[in-house]
């Protein structure tokens, strides 16, 4: 059905398409233009009302009927008063799909795109997210899939406002890839929203929760989990560097301390020895208001309640594998980790974080330089992380460069990539926010934080400020690298997802005479 006719426009700003009086057309549809020479993509970005009736006169009209309730009668209406819609070209299919350098004719019918216009999209990806969305309504024949393959070690974006939907963006993304053995996943969760409970469905109601591994303090309370703790005597300098708010002095005095005492160095200064005597094995080389400075900031990072134990680190010796090395061997096998990190301040929370992704970062690196074949036979891996400002925001690397900044820049060439999740992108420097290729947007209202967004994306999206603004929850526009084109999507329920999946489970049961 034809809903609108060219009537002016340029390659370099927008298509101009009257619309026809009956027409239902929303910001963010997308229509398809007959073209002699092509078939173009478009897609609207407004919609105004006009006239060839001056000005002066529609006001007029308007104060008689307001006035004195004299009507509106008008005379060939639809031919004076009409709508104009404003689009910009997605594609141009020729023999085949180029970019957008040319602009359809005079006169070119416009008319609304069917499932069968999207055919193409079918094989572009292996991870299921949602339907393609047409302004307020989709296609449910359309299904979009992500190439997690190739986007995961370029990094990704997820910026949305608080109840958009990105917790559930991220649960169906990574329900993609459960059975995937050749991309690993980490998931720090600060709010316990991944793994689920008996209140909230999570990644542990899937039929393939056998392949995750989840660790938490709560592990006496939760089936199938792991004791989350962490044995100081497996800890770095290192692992407080650009994460934990340390002066230089400080940070020279961790590094003497790990060189003297070797893996005793944190309980050494908190409870084996008086400072008074650390600063005598120190060769007087660390001043005592130092040491007494970073005991006490220790003390308060790690959350130690009675000296030697808090709720995940603890100054006692470890009997058994950290949990360093089991989340390692999930890792190598391919396995989806989610640490559960909800219970845990910010500094604690900050540092068992960096602590882990650093080992998998190192991991990945030395294997790549030092055995070249083994490096070929670890997975990819993926490193998802909430409240991103608080690793990669200007204000917190001001204090120094974190292992999150450096996979960043350097990650993909060692096949590891960050999942960064975000209410407010514009306290991320530019220079990491362009590192981010694939960006999912859910629903951007700051003006500061929409223009991060879309300056920084890969794809021009320059057009779409207004309808970022207006994206309503679990509506998303997904831009990449890897993607035809920004692509407009209606993110699938996470719980919807999960009964489905149940249903195919047991019919396979069945099947199998199980």
């Amino acid at each position: 059905m034809i809903i609108g006719k060219i009537v002016g426009g340029s390659v370099s700003d927008k298509i101009i398409i009257r619309l026809k009086s009956n027409s239902e057309i929303d910001v963010g549809d997308i229509l398809l233009i007959n073209d002699p020479k092509a078939l173009f993509y478009v897609k609207v970005i407004n919609v105004s009302i006009t006239s060839m009736v001056p000005a002066q006169f529609i006001e007029e009209m308007a104060g008689n009927d307001l006035e004195y309730q004299d009507g509106i009668n008008l005379f060939d209406d639809k031919d004076r008063f009409y709508r104009i819609a404003e689009a910009k070209i997605l594609k141009i299919k020729k023999a085949e799909f180029v970019p957008p350098r040319t602009i359809p004719n005079f006169f070119s019918d416009v008319k609304k795109v069917t499932a069968e216009d999207f055919k193409f999209l079918e094989n572009e990806g292996e991870v299921e997210v949602g339907n393609l969305r047409l302004g307020t309504d989709y296609l449910r024949d359309v299904i979009i899939k992500l190439p997690a393959k190739k986007l995961i070690s370029h990094h990704i974006l997820v910026s949305a406002a608080t109840g958009k939907g990105k917790s559930n963006f991220v649960k169906v993304f990574i329900r993609g890839l459960l059975n995937n053995k050749e991309i690993a996943k980490i998931i720090i969760d600060p709010h316990a929203e991944y793994y689920g409970n008996k209140g909230m469905k999570g990644l542990s109601h899937h039929p393939l929760h056998n392949e995750i591994e989840y660790y938490t303090p709560r592990w006496n309370d939760t089936a199938g989990s792991e004791e989350l703790k962490v044995y100081a005597e497996d800890l770095v300098p290192s692992d407080f560097h650009g994460v934990v708010e340390l002066s230089d002095a400080q940070k020279e005095a961790m590094d003497a301390l790990y060189k003297t005492y070797n893996e005793t160095w944190i309980r050494t200064l908190i409870i084996d020895k008086p400072v008074n005597t650390i600063y005598e094995d120190l060769k007087r080389n660390v001043g005592l208001s130092t040491l007494f400075a970073l005991r006490r900031r220790l003390s308060y990072t790690l959350e130690l309640n009675d000296d030697e134990n808090g709720l995940v680190f603890t100054l006692k010796k470890r009997n058994s594998k950290s949990v360093f090395e089991k989340i390692e061997k999930a890792v190598i096998s391919g396995k989806t980790i989610i640490v559960d990190t909800s219970m845990l301040g910010s500094e604690a929370e900050k540092l068992l974080s960096a602590a882990i992704v650093s080992r998998e970062f190192n991991l990945f690196r030395k294997t790549k330089q030092l055995n070249p074949e083994a490096f070929k036979t670890l997975p990819e891996l993926l490193i998802v992380f909430e409240e991103a400002p608080r690793v990669l925001g200007i204000e917190a690397l001001s204090h120094g460069t974190n292992v999150f900044e450096r996979i960043a820049r350097e990650g993909r060439k060692f096949n590891v990539g960050l999942c960064a999740i975000t209410q407010m992108p514009s306290l991320i420097s530019k220079e990491i926010l362009s590192q981010m290729n694939t960006k999912i947007i859910l629903g951007v209202p700051s003006p500061a934080d929409r223009t991060a967004v879309i300056e920084s994306s890969c794809q021009n999206i320059s057009d779409e400020g207004t309808e970022i603004q207006m994206l309503d929850k679990g509506e998303a526009i997904i831009t990449s690298p890897f993607v035809d084109f920004p692509l407009p999507v209606k993110v699938f329920h996470f719980d919807e997802l999960l009964k489905t999946d149940a249903n195919k489970k047991v019919a396979s049961d069945e099947l199998l005479g199980l």
